[in-house]
């Protein structure tokens, strides 16, 4: 047996002898078993909340996620009207998110931690598609680019409706071109969610997230500045929007509303002080944090009513809330044209944060969860949501946070927190149309602390990779000076770019044998590594070999060879003519090659063929070899182009007697060399293992030797 094992030193004996026949009858499996527990199987992956509950202890999990629902359905109340503001919603549509998506979370979605709602990033893609809809065509004052009317059927005026506000495009409006795409957006996750493409996430490195929330968190705090300051001025989209508003600001900055702007700052000091200085700072003995944006929004609510704010100070506040839940009703898919790329776009932000916010939960609690079925949930959820006036919902960093801090076991804790929503839609959310606007703003703003603060982390990513800083800033910059949509875009092909480019200035290394260890590194960086003799060349590469990195790759073997075949063939032939014209050559100079020929007389006794010749050259050739060996063990893949240039590069040296040898080759590679035509008629040249290789260029038939030391080379 160890006779048998010695003599596979080649590749192709190799597999020959160990690898399995690949009898695809045999391995085949039916596509469908249709019996009661395939069946069961399949209902359990695709509700999750069977398996779930299966598992659920409810004697003490249960008292858990009642606790835990309650205190994040307190959260869910003031973030939920406040991030409605982003999306140009009023502020009761952001109830209506909290309740409905959640509840079709609870039965499709896989992870048991993360809250559902309302989201800054989510809500701020969709107020820009809402924005598409006006127009600043009259001094500033906006208009309506569509016939519809905000008034409804019987001729009453819609209960949402805030004929206050600047720029004004009608409620129902907008909730029928939200509603659309809450639908276009749910039906796009379930067909991705269907076709299994939750790996598209893979390709939103955490830089490139962290840049684009980042510069997201940018525009977010931006457009709440005018509400801080109690501003009218004009809805700014579209390239350079953060600019543009800043612009209106300053232009109209003389006009800020005083009390206004005492109120949110009073509410962002409170905000600030409480969250992060007691809830943050105590948050190991605190068992659920302060609900503190609950306290100012109804200290708000409660202050405005009787300090009569919106008449005395016109300070702008929510207006008319209405009682009982929304009438279902068909989105009114107008002006689809207008926003159809934006979908995509919309379906995969809220996918990527909530799958990876899931996921993180998921690892940290010793569970799993499915990224395909998590996109079925986003899908249902948005779907059911878009015939009751809500936008696509995700996962909130925030309340998932507490939700899973303060000992929620699953989903059973959105279903109190929805309850606790639900009480408020119903009965309660008239009390809250005193609410200054401005308090929404500040529970906004002082939100966005830690994604702003992700700017600290910048040190740290350049002292990592230099990459992935360049990633975060071009993502970041883009997101913020241009537009959201563009930042993701710019910042997505610029991280392909800069993958392509790492293959670019990957260089190959020439490889020695650290012979305590059995392995083979870079001489330069590793002690103790034994070089081989100069005759043969072990190099290794650790990239892949393809057609955007095949010339560089060959360039670096040329120079670590330090023999390039071309040249080399060059100096033969001129070496051959000269020999016809003389006997002897001696060609002097800095970087000249020394040639040294027999007599032209001697020709005849080799009966008419060229006879051998000593070559060197000290400026091309360093040292004299016979043989390189390539280490494929970190080589990803080869694609056709690679093949052709590994083809090209063994038939260059062969012609001027070096050999080529290959190792570790993996299956994948070896299936692309059969595809390719480098087998059959180059196995010999592939071997398992370095040691193999280097044994048998040991072991091959060496050229002569002259006295230099240098390979006599033949040639016709």
């Amino acid at each position: 047996m160890t006779t048998n094992s010695c003599e596979c030193r080649k590749l192709s004996e190799f597999r020959e002898q160990f690898r399995k026949l690949e009898q695809e009858e045999a391995r085949r499996k039916p596509c469908c078993v249709c019996n009661k527990k395939s069946a069961k199987s399949t209902l359990s992956r695709l509700v999750p909340m069977i398996r779930i509950m299966k598992k659920y202890n409810w004697k003490t999990d249960f008292i858990a996620d009642m606790v835990c629902g309650l205190t994040v359905g307190i959260m869910q109340l003031p973030q939920g009207m406040a991030y409605a503001m982003l999306a140009e919603m009023p502020p009761v549509v952001g109830l209506y998110m909290s309740f409905f998506p959640v509840l079709i979370y609870f039965i499709f979605g896989s992870s048991r931690h993360i809250s559902m709602g309302t989201v800054a990033v989510v809500s701020l893609l969709t107020g820009s598609v809402v924005a598409k809809f006006y127009t600043d065509d009259n001094g500033g004052k906006a208009g309506l680019l569509t016939g519809n009317s905000s008034s409804t059927s019987n001729g009453t005026v819609d209960p949402f409706e805030d004929t206050d506000s600047e720029p004004y495009l009608p409620v129902a409006t907008k909730l029928g071109i939200v509603m659309t795409i809450s639908l276009l957006v749910g039906f796009t996750q379930i067909i991705m969610g269907v076709l299994r493409l939750g790996f598209v996430t893979t390709y939103m490195s955490d830089p490139l997230i962290a840049g684009f929330t980042t510069g997201t968190a940018v525009h977010v705090g931006t457009s709440q500045v005018k509400y801080i300051l109690g501003l009218k001025i004009p809805r700014t989209d579209g390239l350079f929007q953060v600019v543009k508003t800043y612009k209106f600001i300053f232009e109209r900055i003389s006009h800020t509303n005083v009390a206004t702007l005492v109120v949110s700052l009073i509410c962002i000091v409170i905000l600030y002080l409480v969250k992060v200085q007691i809830n943050q700072r105590f948050k190991a003995k605190l068992k659920i944090p302060v609900p503190i944006e609950l306290v100012v929004v109804v200290a708000g609510t409660v202050t405005s009513y009787f300090a009569h704010f919106h008449d005395n100070y016109h300070i702008k506040v929510v207006g008319n809330v209405p009682a009982g839940l929304p009438e279902p009703a068909l989105p009114s898919f107008e002006g689809t044209d207008k926003y159809i790329a934006d979908i995509p776009i919309i379906a995969i932000i809220s996918f990527a944060q909530s799958v990876s916010l899931a996921a993180m939960m998921a690892k940290k609690n010793k569970y799993a969860i499915d990224a395909n079925q998590e996109l079925i949930a986003y899908g249902a959820g948005n779907v059911f949501g878009s015939f009751f006036s809500c936008y696509p919902y995700a996962a909130s960093v925030s309340r998932s946070s507490v939700q899973e801090s303060a000992g929620g076991k699953s989903q059973i804790a959105s279903l109190f927190s929805a309850g606790m929503v639900l009480i408020v839609i119903l009965w309660l959310g008239p009390l809250f149309e005193s609410l200054p606007n401005c308090v929404l703003s500040a529970i906004i703003v002082v939100a966005l602390r830690s994604l702003i603060l992700q700017v600290l982390e910048l040190p740290k990513i350049w002292r990592t990779s230099k990459y992935d800083f360049y990633i975060w800033v071009v993502t970041c910059l883009s997101a913020t000076l241009l537009h959201v949509d563009y930042g993701l875009m710019i910042g997505l092909v610029f991280s392909f770019f800069t993958v392509v480019l790492r293959t670019q200035m990957a260089r190959p290394t020439r490889l020695g044998k650290i012979t305590e260890q059995n392995v083979y590194k870079d001489p330069k960086k590793y002690l103790k590594t034994a070089q081989l003799n100069n005759e043969i060349k072990v190099i290794g590469y650790n990239y892949p070999i393809y057609f955007a990195n095949g010339d560089l790759f060959v360039r670096e073997v040329y120079r670590l060879a330090t023999v390039k075949p071309e040249v080399l063939r060059k100096q033969i032939r001129r070496a051959s003519q000269s020999l016809s014209r003389s006997t002897s050559v001696d060609t002097m100079g800095s970087n000249s090659a020394i040639v040294k020929m027999q007599r032209q007389d001697s020709i005849a006794s080799t009966n008419g063929q060229l006879p051998e010749i000593y070559d060197i050259n000290p400026f091309e050739f360093e040292i004299p070899i016979t043989h390189i060996i390539f280490d494929f063990s970190s080589v990803a893949f080869v694609d056709s182009v690679g093949c052709k240039v590994i083809k090209t590069l063994i038939q260059d040296y062969e012609n001027v007697h070096v050999r080529v040898y290959l190792t570790n080759i993996s299956d994948d590679i070896w299936n692309v060399f059969e595809a390719t035509e480098i087998l059959p008629t180059r196995k010999d040249i592939i071997f398992v293992s370095l040691d193999d290789a280097i044994e048998t260029a040991r072991t091959d038939s060496k050229p002569e030797i002259n006295d230099n030391g240098l390979s006599k080379i033949s040639f016709m």
